[in-house]
């Protein structure tokens, strides 16, 4: 397995991908998200096997008033047919390195419909800190 950075070439395995997760892009949506990301300082990473995109991982810097900052972890995604072999590890595991060299706390959320999400995470070492509902407001 690679990981390398993804890259706007990498748009149309990465609208399959976050189509898994519920989300539809187009090509410029998720073009221009990677941007975003990356204009903020994260970075998108890619896992390649035999030369296709079968997983991604973004990882972000989060700045709160009263938290402070810490790593985030975000839509992590693994196609279906490469699940439970590791992908998903091997994904975090590359978040978590470049996460650290930027700060020293990590977090990751996952919906409370996603049990087996939470249970990855618990084998990874994350332990659950709170629940919340999230609130949205299209403006």
């Amino acid at each position: 397995m690679n990981y390398r950075p993804a890259t706007t070439s990498d748009a149309s395995a990465l609208i399959g991908l976050m189509s898994e997760l519920g989300y539809a892009h187009t090509k410029e949506s998720i073009a221009a998200n990677l941007q975003r990301v990356e204009d903020r300082g994260g970075s998108v990473f890619v896992a390649m096997q035999e030369g296709l995109i079968v997983g991604c991982v973004c990882a972000i810097i989060d700045v709160r008033l009263a938290a402070g900052e810490c790593g985030e972890i975000v839509s992590l995604v693994v196609s279906g047919e490469h699940r439970k072999k590791g992908v998903g590890k091997g994904l975090i595991k590359h978040a978590e390195d470049w996460l650290g060299h930027h700060t020293h706390s990590i977090r990751v959320r996952a919906d409370v419909k996603r049990g087996d999400a939470h249970e990855f995470y618990k084998g990874l070492g994350y332990e659950e800190e709170k629940s919340q509902k999230l609130f949205r407001k299209v403006v």
